[in-house]
């Protein structure tokens, strides 16, 4: 992430350590950073350390960097960071000098139980930070950066948004390929392959793993859920199912769309799958049309889940949405339920400047039928930045 981004979204921490009366954020405390990345690195640092180095911001605005002499000429170039202070010996001496002259009270760092985009120091790490302040006012500051580093990554620039945009606009040129595509014998990872190149020419790389980047799944033998492209080809009668995400200049889309195959002797796909992608389709907009601001993530989930079950099919074993930016699981506020494994996350209010990619899926005797889109949400509600399924598609071989 270019140096003027990151620099603008320090520029918005500093706001949100004063609202939440945070004096300090240790933004990341690491070392070998390249080998270790966390995702903390590109929305508030701009560069690879070698030797343990912290990275601190004031809520005055102050922004220093305390590296290792031979990472300062990096960190200097990077732009971020005002104030680089370079070390020999032992990072301690200028970390204790710099909170001293800080003097917080209350100290950020940046791990959380919760949410893992905020979990961004190690255990060794936060061991050694632990034994630089002992013996010092500060060693009973410290406080999880969840809430600082989740409004961080929640609340997007209009650069961001935009950069969103691009990545979704060049996801739709790729489903816009696949009546061409898709021809029979073709097999899932033949497809994903083709996917894949298609994203490369166009300057794009895969949102998350790309060993499932893109999920493909033909027909009801296909794994649904995060699997690899396996082996099943395709054949009339199938649903086609496909769940794309693309990086572009660092920011990430997250679609998922559904076509049917049609026999030699339909014009349209069998009832049970029509009322499926109907039931979803209803389901998307009853979550869709409850976002706004103010409103717990797992309300929206709420609306999406009942409207699922009145259309007589089983509850989602996953959440309605998730945020959506540097990654494609960006972290923060979740439409999601209530369950221990999301943590707090459903309980976060939703915020004007969010971007959720939100989704739905049922099973058929035909393969799964999965909906995605990615929206912005606004001072009156929600808007769309991809352009949404609204009907079932065909293909015929």
């Amino acid at each position: 992430m270019e140096s003027s981004v990151v620099s603008r979204k320090l520029d918005q921490a500093v706001g949100f350590l004063r609202e939440a009366g945070i004096d300090l954020w240790i933004a990341q405390f690491a070392r070998e950073s390249y080998e270790q990345p966390t995702p903390v690195d590109t929305l508030a640092v701009g560069c690879s350390v070698t030797w343990p180095a912290a990275f601190l911001v004031a809520a005055s605005g102050r922004r220093t960097a305390i590296v290792g002499t031979g990472d300062v000429a990096n960190v200097r170039a990077a732009g971020v960071y005002d104030e680089v202070v370079g070390y020999v010996q032992d990072v301690a001496v200028p970390l204790r000098e710099v909170m001293s002259d800080v003097n917080p009270t209350r100290v950020a760092v940046s791990y959380s139980v919760a949410d893992d985009m905020a979990d961004n120091i190690t255990h060794g790490m936060f061991l050694m930070l632990q034994g630089i302040l002992a013996g010092t006012p500060y060693f009973d500051c410290l406080v999880p950066a969840e809430g600082i580093l989740g409004k961080l990554r929640a609340y997007k620039l209009p650069v961001e948004v935009r950069r969103i945009q691009d990545a979704i606009e060049m996801t739709h040129q790729l489903f816009g390929l696949m009546p061409q595509l898709l021809r029979e014998g073709v097999t899932e990872s033949e497809l994903a392959d083709r996917l894949r190149g298609e994203g490369r020419a166009r300057g794009g790389a895969p949102a998350w793993d790309p060993r499932y980047d893109p999920i493909v799944n033909f027909g009801p033998g296909s794994g649904f859920g995060h699997s690899e492209p396996g082996t099943v080809a395709l054949a009339p009668g199938m649903l086609v199912h496909i769940d794309l995400g693309l990086k572009v200049e660092g920011y990430c889309s997250d679609l998922q769309r559904t076509w049917y195959v049609l026999r030699p002797s339909e014009s349209e796909a069998p009832l049970e799958v029509q009322e499926a992608f109907a039931a979803v389709r209803v389901s998307m907009d009853a979550g869709f049309e409850t976002l706004r601001p103010g409103i717990p993530g797992w309300t929206a989930d709420r609306q999406a889940r009942d409207a699922l079950l009145r259309a007589g099919y089983a509850e989602s074993e996953f959440a309605f949405g998730h945020q959506l930016g540097q990654t494609a699981h960006d972290g923060g506020a979740l439409l999601g339920p209530p369950w221990p494994r999301y943590g707090t996350r459903p309980e976060m209010p939703l915020g004007e400047g969010m971007v959720f990619a939100i989704e739905q899926a049922v099973p058929t005797e035909a393969g799964p039928i999965g909906l995605e889109d990615d929206v912005l949400i606004t001072a009156g509600g929600a808007e769309y930045l991809s352009q949404p399924q609204t009907a079932l598609e065909y293909v015929r071989l």
